[in-house]
């Protein structure tokens, strides 16, 4: 989404601190995009047997077709980073306490049921309110740019810096089909345009500092003694 902006890097650290205290489903939810860079659809869509199998969770998130934007392509895999594992290890545990952990239950439970009694996933505008809830009391200003998809645009920048500043690695990372399209999640940093800005006015160079000229040695006057 155009118009959403990435968090800060001080943004993030703040974020963190937040989200390792937040209940285990609101925890995982807002880890699971921020170090995947899911669309929040995408996220919504996961089910237990997208990160639990064989009694171990998975090394890397599958997000197939069905469930990416425009319902094509080739099935999304992002590994699971280290923030994320521990996130869901406790999300799994604490569901685990009120469900059987069957490979259809929607990882991101709603507290509501459908109407048959089978449990559901929550909202878009449930998980909204979670991500929002977690930026606010992290700080994190709203300036009318933030959302659900900051965090996957805090992903892509941060995909784009520690890839050397690679534009094809990021257009796969997000999944990209066209690189014009990854090219809209790149945003410069303001202190970065400023400082190069600073640098057009080559009128006033600073001068050097005239080079000190050295004391000159005066010799000493000779020591008189008396005659013997």
């Amino acid at each position: 989404m155009a118009g959403r902006r990435p968090l800060t890097h001080d943004e993030e650290r703040g974020l963190l601190r937040v989200v390792r205290n937040l209940k285990p489903r609101d925890r995982a939810l807002v880890t699971a995009q921020w170090f995947t860079g899911f669309r929040i659809s995408e996220v919504l869509s996961l089910i237990v047997g997208s990160v639990w199998r064989s009694d171990q969770l998975v090394t890397k998130i599958g997000i197939t077709p069905r469930h990416l934007k425009g319902h094509y392509g080739r099935t999304r895999w992002v590994p699971v980073l280290p923030e994320l594992s521990r996130a869901l290890h406790s999300h799994l545990a604490h569901l685990r306490r009120r469900y059987v952990l069957t490979s259809d239950l929607p990882l991101f439970l709603s507290r509501k049921n459908n109407p048959d009694g089978t449990a559901r996933a929550i909202s878009r505008e449930a998980a909204r309110q979670v991500i929002r809830g977690a930026f606010l009391k992290a700080g994190i200003e709203d300036d009318g740019r933030l959302g659900t998809h900051s965090l996957r645009k805090t992903f892509a920048r941060s995909v784009y810096q520690n890839s050397g500043h690679d534009l094809m690695v990021l257009k796969s990372a997000l999944g990209h089909s066209d690189v014009a399209v990854t090219q809209k999640y790149l945003e410069v940093d303001e202190d970065l345009v400023a400082a190069a800005i600073a640098k057009v006015d080559f009128t006033r160079r600073p001068r050097k500092p005239a080079p000190v000229a050295a004391p000159i040695a005066v010799p000493a006057a000779p020591v008189l003694t008396a005659a013997a």
